[in-house]
């Protein structure tokens, strides 16, 4: 049951009825919203300093930073998961709690160090602790217990730029290697040179280094723009369709796997494609790539999502035998 209280005259009311409360919550909100939307916060490469929440608005949406756009759905559906639970969390009872001040006042230190050091990804931080200090101070720690996955969730809103130059790299060269040892294992004789796949020469075909294809694995076929978004919607599926808490981990961490195996068979697809219609159909430019190319793009999500789907059955099916052997 909610928790409820008697008001004048007797007449009993539910928590969420507390005017107080609501004026709390709306100052917060406020707060936050001149905080890290109205104060100019961080000039990045550009001369013109801006706010937070410009700064997450400009990930979500410049085609430079493609790689971030799915952030911006991401508060859309942490909302959305706390108004499908509305009627569980009127039943959990507020008990405001002290600890959340020690939170806000820690991310407006962290704030303020990353407005005098010029770090975007030190306000994004503090925006994190900033809500979760106001939830625990506000509604209490039953209040962030349950509502720990939809406030989890809102990291993925955050672009962390600095891992592209730290991940992209390393799976340019997987890349390569495993759709190397592939295509050699089907019969495609292949050369990796630095990180693209060339074909090797075919003397007795009059066939030169790299004639039959040549594919450059760039930092955009690396798998870095399909691995975020493929954990974002991995844990959303976990959360929702998985009961166990190790089932979600697991199938949370094997997401990474997921997304390396979708880029694989991308990688597969054009250059079979490069072979049999040609690089100007299968590839095109990086400026103008062609329909089979883009169609290689979604190929990722497809074969991604399917195991994702595989996973997530194998677990059910595991813990399903768990719960007969007890």
């Amino acid at each position: 049951m909610s928790e409820k209280r008697e008001v004048g005259g007797g007449e009993v009311v539910s928590q969420w009825q507390d005017r107080a409360l609501w004026v709390e919550v709306l100052v917060a909100v406020a707060v936050v919203i001149g905080l890290y939307g109205l104060i100019p916060y961080n000039f990045g490469f550009e001369s013109k300093a801006r706010s937070v929440f410009e700064m997450l608005q400009r990930f979500w949406t410049d085609p430079s930073t493609v790689d971030w756009h799915h952030g911006m759905i991401v508060p859309l559906i942490s909302i959305g998961l706390i108004l499908h639970r509305a009627k569980e969390l009127e039943k959990i009872a507020i008990r405001p709690c002290g600890w959340g001040v020690g939170l806000v006042v820690a991310a407006l230190g962290l704030y303020w160090v990353g407005y005098k050091i010029d770090i975007t990804i030190v306000g994004f931080l503090s925006l994190q602790m900033m809500i979760g200090g106001l939830i625990l101070w506000l509604l209490g720690w039953e209040m962030m217990k349950a509502l720990a996955f939809p406030y989890a969730f809102l990291m993925f809103a955050y672009p962390f730029y600095f891992l592209d130059t730290i991940v992209a790299f390393p799976l340019r060269g997987l890349m390569c290697q495993m759709s190397q040892i592939f295509l050699n294992l089907v019969g495609v004789d292949t050369l990796r040179v630095g990180t693209a796949l060339v074909s090797a020469p075919d003397y007795a075909k009059g066939l030169a280094q790299g004639q039959r294809f040549a594919l450059d694995v760039a930092t955009p076929c690396s798998g870095i723009r399909s691995l975020f978004a493929l954990m974002m919607v991995s844990a959303l599926y976990a959360h929702l369709s998985l009961e166990k808490t190790w089932q979600k981990w697991t199938l949370f961490l094997l997401s990474p796997a997921l997304a390396v195996l979708g880029n694989f068979a991308r990688m597969v697809m054009l250059t079979v494609g490069t072979i049999f219609l040609g690089s100007a159909v299968a590839i095109g430019t990086e400026e103008h790539p062609t329909t089979f190319h883009m169609a290689a793009g979604f190929f990722v999500f497809i074969v991604a999502l399917g195991g994702m789907v595989g996973v997530s059955r194998c677990l059910q099916s595991i813990g399903a035998r768990k719960e007969k052997a007890k």
